[in-house]
């Protein structure tokens, strides 16, 4: 039996809450300012400073994050610049185009939007918007450009890792050694390393790019590892962060004889 033809009504459309939701949803915005204002503060203060960044004379082998790869000892020029601000450029690009970051600079800078069911402030502005298609965030494309980059700094990150276990005597002896320094360098490239191969380009270009995974299953599993990693991306983008910072005050005071490395042997 057929049934008739009836036509419903089209459900009216409902708007979010306004003012907006209830409890505390601008602590995240907050926090989030707070935490890259003050690192991009010290980053910008380290890099100018341009001193400090080695304890090679001090007998341990530690060099900041900051100043690596240290293309300083590389060249044979004065850089008429610190050689810092030549390095922090790739991981700076990596990370200001990295899609998590992307959503909490959008969200506690521009209020774009705040946080869920918060009013923008520029609402009307997003009739106007053309995605990642215009100048400026059409740059936004290059993160899996810069991903390439910063697979450098990974590497680098694990050699001067390998580093920070030797230690030179007063005679001149280099030994194996294990300091705290050593242990800082080392969380911050384990760090550094999860939240590089955490990301969704490195996701997309391990398997992204294959139409059937039955024809590779190595692939597959190692797809499956990364995908494991990417939904605690965000987590290790503020591990990183913190870490790389801690990582280049503590060789910082170290260098300049504010404090005494911990030798455990």
């Amino acid at each position: 039996m057929a049934l008739p033809n009836v036509q419903r009504a089209a459900a009216p459309r409902t708007s979010l809450p306004r003012p907006g939701r209830l409890g505390a949803w601008w602590v995240e915005p907050v926090l989030v300012v707070t935490t890259l204002v003050l690192f991009s503060l010290y980053a910008t203060f380290r890099a100018l400073e341009a001193r400090y960044s080695a304890t090679y004379g001090l007998g341990s082998h530690y060099l900041s994050p900051f100043y690596s790869p240290p293309i300083q000892e590389w060249v044979p020029i004065r850089f008429p610049l610190s050689p810092a601000l030549y390095v922090l450029v790739f991981p700076l690009s990596f990370r200001a185009t990295c899609y998590f970051c992307r959503r909490s600079y959008y969200r506690a800078f521009f209020w774009d939007p705040p946080a869920c069911a918060v009013r923008e402030i520029a609402e009307a502005q997003r009739r106007k918007y053309t995605g990642e298609r215009e100048f400026p965030l059409v740059f936004q494309n290059f993160h899996r450009y810069a991903l390439y980059a910063i697979l450098v700094f990974v590497a680098f990150h694990w050699i001067h890792f390998m580093d920070a276990f030797r230690f030179t005597d007063p005679r001149g002896t280099t030994h194996f050694g294990l300091g705290l320094g050593t242990l800082v360098l080392g969380f911050d490239t384990l760090m550094l390393s999860a939240y590089v191969f955490s990301c969704h380009s490195f996701r997309h270009l391990v398997g992204g790019v294959v139409n059937r995974f039955s024809a590779s299953k190595a692939r597959h599993a190692f797809w499956s590892q990364v995908t494991f990693l990417n939904g605690r991306h965000g987590l290790f983008f503020w591990l990183s962060l913190i870490s790389v910072g801690l990582a280049d005050l503590y060789v910082r005071l170290v260098a300049s004889g504010q404090l005494h490395d911990i030798r455990f042997f």
